[in-house]
């Protein structure tokens, strides 16, 4: 359930998550992987915002908070942007630990409803951002997946668009380049991004240079 503020305004104000969702990743360093750039892929997304749904853009930034029963099915429609969480996919926030070293680690699942606190970045800018506190990573063998709606995305802009991983310590990067599960998939039709997330940390939408090089515009 959301917090005591209304609903719609918890609402609009996620559409900005372009970068998307989630959680400020708050531990350990990382550094950009060193491998040979992945072009984006194209496909079709399971989610289409509606013509209302596209309608709720430009909030401004700040901090907003949501709640939710993290032992069922969450689908949350964010403005034109889409966040889905199957039922036991987050992990205990406790006791599973948090990092790069533990995404694909096994762990017990989350039983108590989470409160997350929502900071949305450059709203108004190319590269808008969004990350949630606390941090918290998902269960392997579950898929978490993530869309955001991006209209300035087309099949002739010179742009090779991806949702890129920010964590606090600064650096956004491609996290398909060393886990292709993570690649970021385009439907230019419904002018979508998506991909699957492993933890709700800071992510944004980036472009991708000729050289691999990421701008989020940080």
């Amino acid at each position: 359930m959301l917090t005591p503020m209304k609903a719609r305004a918890v609402v609009t104000r996620y559409i900005v998550l372009v970068g998307a969702l989630l959680l400020g990743a708050c531990s350990g360093e990382v550094s950009s992987p060193a491998a040979a750039p992945i072009k984006t892929m194209q496909g079709t997304s399971m989610y289409a915002p509606t013509a209302a749904e596209k309608a709720l853009i430009g909030v401004t930034d700040g901090t907003y908070s949501v709640t939710f029963d993290p032992t069922k099915d969450e689908s949350f429609a964010l403005g034109p942007n889409h966040l889905d969480i199957p039922a036991g996919a987050v992990c205990n926030l406790l006791t599973s630990g948090y990092g790069a070293a533990y995404w694909d680690k096994p762990c017990d699942p989350q039983t108590q409803p989470v409160t997350l606190s929502v900071v949305i970045q450059n709203a108004s800018s190319d590269h808008p951002s969004i990350n949630f506190y606390p941090a918290m990573r998902f269960d392997p063998s579950k898929s978490v997946d993530l869309y955001m709606y991006a209209p300035h995305v087309s099949v002739t802009d010179a742009k090779n668009w991806l949702m890129s991983y920010c964590p606090d310590l600064g650096g956004c990067f491609d996290e398909s380049l060393t886990d292709t599960s993570l690649s970021t998939v385009i439907d230019y039709t419904n002018d979508m991004l998506f991909r699957r997330v492993k933890h709700f940390s800071g992510y944004t939408v980036a472009e991708r240079g000729d050289d691999g090089s990421i701008n989020s515009g940080q």
